[in-house]
């Protein structure tokens, strides 16, 4: 049997060939989803936005809590991605380079991933005569140690509110 050992700046994977069975897999499967802890995010509150820039190009920044200073999400895209969105935003496992999702929670930094089953949704409601523009949040996050986040929104006012 052959062992391979994979190093890079970031991560170490150590590899054995072997032949996996159904109640295997089934056994890993359950042992991975109950170590990993989630934790549930619940945006309610438009903190502002602001310019800045994805990919050396112009973007926009939205951040998002629950009204605790230490608790944010923020979304950026590029001016052009928002516009021609059709009001929906989507990445999945880091494929579109465009939109970007993220969230300091509780001390711990959430993020979109390629290495983990992730992805981040904005619906953007358009303002009519009685609501303003909203956006409803859906996103499932990964941190560095992989510890899980669901973020979860009702429809949150682009309105900014004084408090």
């Amino acid at each position: 049997m052959r062992t391979l050992l994979y190093i890079s700046p970031l991560l170490l994977f150590i590899s054995t060939p072997f032949q996996a069975t159904a109640p295997i897999n089934t056994a890993v499967n359950a042992v991975a989803n109950t170590t990993a802890s989630t934790t549930t995010i619940e945006l309610n509150k438009y903190l502002g936005g602001t310019q800045g820039k994805l990919k050396d190009k112009s973007a926009l920044i939205f951040k998002f809590g629950n009204g605790n200073p230490n608790n944010t999400c923020s979304i950026i895209t590029t001016d052009n991605y928002l516009r021609h969105s059709k009001n929906r935003l989507e990445n999945i496992n880091l494929s579109e380079p465009h939109f970007y999702f993220d969230c300091e929670w509780e001390g711990t930094y959430y993020f979109l991933s390629n290495r983990y089953r992730t992805y981040a949704e904005v619906i953007i409601k358009q303002p009519d005569s009685q609501f303003p523009m909203s956006m409803h949040i859906e996103a499932k996050l990964v941190s560095l140690t992989g510890e899980r986040a669901n973020i979860i929104s009702g429809d949150i006012s682009l309105r900014r509110k004084s408090n």
